[in-house]
């Protein structure tokens, strides 16, 4: 079987050209792919065209979506030098329109813990006395920073951007279009965002004195349709059963590296795979999302919520692509993939070119609007300049672009783009999926998911110190390893077998089943079809806030809430383990009276 995968693979890869991502580059680089936009309808319907041409089966869905878009931002600063600064204003913004903010500034610097999109329910006074005062703070636009400092009576925020552009960004914190859940979370103050130069100028002046400054924002919100590419090949054995490939089709500006080039590469894999389907075992869907950036996700999370059933009853797993094919964008050290891929990911890219890879824990970002459902998720990037080279630059950490730093610019333009890296790019995706459709049984290794859960409780055990005991779930997931030893070392028998043979489709029911529980309680918090708040998600979601019981007072209200979280939390985790294991030990069961 390994024989066969890998000949099925040299007959793809051989195949990969650039004409095609060259061509859509070259259509992408005229167009300013707004979502809701003429723009974004045209570069839908270039797409469109050329899997007409190709005669691949496809679907324009046209899903009306919740966007915030923003328009302008305008800074004056009155004393004590009168002038005015450009600026901007991330999605999510509250728009002021037509009347002015004014207010006294007030300068905080960024902590280590304010850089993420988290937010502190418990924290109170976190920032100091900031009520009526226009917070100043470095950093890219933070939802969970301004929300608490909305909480806390600032007038508003002003980032200031880590270098030379002021990169487009968002500070929503609902995931995709609001519900009657979470339609109130946005944060209640307006933010801006200012150049490293203008913000390091305002520093000096807020600490030797009083700066006063006006401003407004500008966006427009509200319901836009927007289409939508969703493409089928099918397979030939398997045909219910897909992995889901995708990318999002919005840009802020032309969006070259981010992501322009994921388009370019989304379509040039859809057509290897269709014209060399008759080699696929299990099918491929590839989408490809309005609503990235100003939508929070809100292209992803429609088709989410839309054929949430068929997901869940046949996704295999999903797969995004976002920002390949960059300049001088070499390393694979920097991905991201779920514990249980970790192997099936560094093979694939061994594979692909003989070297090294390191994936992380994957972000609460980049379209991963199937975590509550259950899926097995890899990639999200993709290549990245090398650290040494990025030092060497004096580049700074940005969210795409390959690590190039016009990412979320008016400069990601075409030179962002790099076609033999584009080619490299594609290979390490489509050599990774080939795996997943054409092995007899799915190549996902939960033993190594769970060994991550128990480090996490221990972490929490640990934190929790003696205020709460983790000894109940802690149990299950020692015993649940045990058995899921046993079950891995049953499915070498079936390595050359048909995947239509009725215990490989039994065995891979069950992995993904198994994926379902511990993909959830991993990555979120609101349970099935639902969506959790686009913060930072830790280990064990409902368990984290074990950190929080050493530093609060036992007899104060908050240190009763978080143990009553806590077990809640226990209560859930527990149950999905004791499902799998309930899995597991039906089909033991059943294999042991087999072999016997």
């Amino acid at each position: 079987m390994t024989f066969e995968i890998d000949q099925v693979e040299k007959t793809m890869l051989n195949d990969i050209s650039t004409d095609v991502p060259k061509a859509i580059l070259d259509r992408f680089v005229t167009l300013t792919r707004e979502s809701g936009s003429e723009d974004e309808r045209i570069a839908a319907h270039f797409l469109a065209q050329l899997l007409e041409d190709w005669q691949i089966p496809h679907r324009v869905h046209y899903p009306n979506i919740h966007l915030s878009i923003p328009k302008k931002a305008t800074l004056i600063v009155n004393e004590p030098v009168s002038r005015e600064i450009r600026a901007k204003t991330p999605s999510c913004s509250i728009s002021t329109g037509d009347h002015w903010i004014c207010g006294e500034m007030m300068y905080i610097p960024a902590e280590e813990d304010d850089l993420s999109d988290a937010f502190d329910p418990l924290a109170t006074n976190k920032y100091g006395d900031v009520r009526g005062k226009i917070v100043l703070t470095d950093g890219y636009p933070v939802s969970g920073k301004t929300k608490e400092l909305g909480n806390e009576g600032a007038l508003g925020v002003i980032f200031i951007s880590p270098g030379r552009y002021i990169h487009e960004g968002t500070i929503g914190v609902i995931w995709g279009s609001p519900d009657l859940d979470n339609m109130d979370e946005e944060p209640r103050i307006p933010a801006l965002m200012i150049g490293k130069q203008d913000g390091h100028a305002l520093i000096t002046e807020c600490q030797a004195g009083k700066v006063t400054l006006q401003f407004q924002t500008h966006l427009d919100s509200g319901w836009f349709p927007c289409p939508l590419l969703d493409i089928w090949i099918e397979g030939t054995e398997e045909s219910e059963k897909y992995v889901l490939l995708h990318g999002h089709l919005d840009s802020w500006h032309q969006g070259i590296g981010d992501n322009g080039t994921g388009n370019a590469a989304l379509v040039e894999m859809a057509r290897l795979f269709h014209k060399h389907r008759h080699l696929l075992k299990r099918s491929i869907r590839i989408a490809i999302w309005p609503g990235h950036s100003t939508g929070r996700y809100a292209g992803s999370t429609w088709f989410a919520d839309q054929f949430g059933l068929d997901l869940d009853e046949n996704c295999i797993a999903q797969v995004n692509c976002d920002s390949p094919g960059c300049r001088w964008a070499t390393s694979y050290e920097d991905m991201s993939w779920m514990s249980e891929v970790e192997g099936l990911c560094q093979s694939s890219i061994q594979d692909a070119f003989g070297e090294q890879s390191k994936g992380y824990r994957p972000h609460r970002a980049g379209d991963y609007s199937f975590n509550n459902i259950g899926i097995t998720s890899f990639y999200m990037l993709s290549s990245s300049i090398p650290a040494k080279e990025l030092k060497e630059k004096g580049y700074y950490a940005v969210g795409g672009c390959g690590s190039n730093i016009e990412w979320h610019s008016e400069e990601d333009l075409m030179h962002v783009a790099d076609l033999d890296i584009i080619v490299r790019d594609i290979r390490v995706y489509m050599t990774t999926i080939l795996s997943v459709v054409n092995s007899p049984i799915h190549p996902f290794f939960f033993s190594k998911t769970l060994e991550e859960l128990m480090d996490t409780l221990e972490e929490y055990e640990l934190a929790a110190a003696g205020h709460f005991s983790f000894s109940i779930v802690k149990k299950e997931a020692m015993e649940l390893l045990d058995e899921m030893k046993e079950f891995y070392k049953l499915l070498p028998l079936f390595s050359s077998t048909s995947v239509l043979e009725p215990n490989v489709k039994r065995v891979n029911e069950i992995i993904r089943q198994i994926g379902r529980e511990l993909v959830s309680i991993n990555y979120s918090r609101a349970g099935k079809f639902r969506h959790d708040l686009a913060i930072d998600m830790p280990r064990l979601p409902d368990l984290s806030p074990a950190h929080y019981l050493s530093a609060l007072d036992p007899a104060s209200h908050a240190y009763r809430v978080v143990l009553t979280h806590l077990t809640r939390g226990q209560n859930r985790v527990t149950w999905a383990l004791q499902r799998v294991r309930k899995l597991l030990k039906i089909y033991l069961s059943v294999s042991e009276k087999a072999t016997t």
